[in-house]
C-alpha cells in the first residue's frame, strides 16, 4: 500500500517508520529540500530523532503533490497552526477511495472545529472517508521500540483496518473506536 505522511517532526517520522517497516511504501512530506535530502540520504532524520535508522522504503520529500499522488492512506501529522491550509493545499490530488487520517492533536477557534472536521469541511466524504489517529504515546517511546498504544477512530470499519494493517506492530498496539469525536477532544484536551 502508498501510504503518505505529512509532517516530517516527531510523531511523523516515527509514524512513518512503523508503516514502512510493516512493507508499506512510505513518502513523507517535509517543508523544505535540504530536510528531504539529509532524510533520504542519511536514512534519519537528525532533526527529531537522530537516533533512529529509517526504513529504506521510506522517500522524503518537500513536493506535496507528488507525496499525496496515487497515496491509498494519508495520515497529516503537521502542527495544527497549518493544518488547515496542508488539507486545502492536498484535495486536488487526493484520490478517490484514499483515507484521510488527522494524527494531529488541537482544535481550531474560530470557527470551532477539530482536525477531523476540517478534512471533512474540505473533502468529498462520498468519495473518502475520515478517521483519527490519538492515543496515550510519545513519539520518543515509539522511536526506542518500547510498547505504547493509539486508538484509530472513525465511522469506516475499511478506514479502522487499514490503518491497523499499516501501523501495528508488536510494540505499537493500535485499538479501534468509532467515537471520532471523543477520541479526538480527550486527545486535544489531555
Amino acid at each position: 500500500m502508498k501510504v503518505s505522511v505529512l509532517g516530517g517532526g516527531s510523531f511523523g517520522t516515527v509514524l512513518a517508520n512503523i508503516a514502512a517497516s510493516n512493507g508499506n511504501n512510505v513518502d513523507l512530506w517535509v517543508r523544505d529540500s535540504e530536510q528531504a535530502l539529509r532524510i533520504n540520504s542519511e536514512g534519519a532524520n537528525s532533526t527529531y530523532h537522530p537516533e533512529l535508522k529509517l526504513s529504506e522504503n521510506i522517500q522524503a520529500s518537500e513536493i506535496l503533490e507528488d507525496v499525496v499522488k496515487d497515496s491509498s492512506l494519508i495520515l497529516i501529522a503537521t502542527p495544527s497552526l497549518i493544518f488547515e491550509n496542508i488539507v486545502k493545499r492536498i484535495v486536488p490530488f487526493i484520490k478517490e477511495g484514499a483515507h484521510i487520517v488527522s494524527c494531529t492533536k488541537g482544535i481550531k477557534s474560530n470557527p470551532f472545529r477539530s482536525m477531523s472536521e476540517i478534512i471533512s469541511v474540505n473533502v468529498n466524504s462520498s468519495k473518502n472517508k475520515v478517521g483519527v489517529l490519538s492515543g496515550p504515546n510519545l513519539a520518543k517511546e515509539i522511536a526506542e521500540k518500547k510498547v505504547t498504544g493509539t486508538v484509530i477512530a472513525s465511522l469506516d470499519n475499511a478506514l479502522i483496518d487499514d490503518v491497523k494493517m499499516v501501523l501495528a506492530s508488536e510494540t505499537f498496539k493500535v485499538y479501534s473506536s468509532n467515537d471520532v469525536q471523543g477520541v479526538e477532544l480527550a486527545g486535544s484536551l489531555k
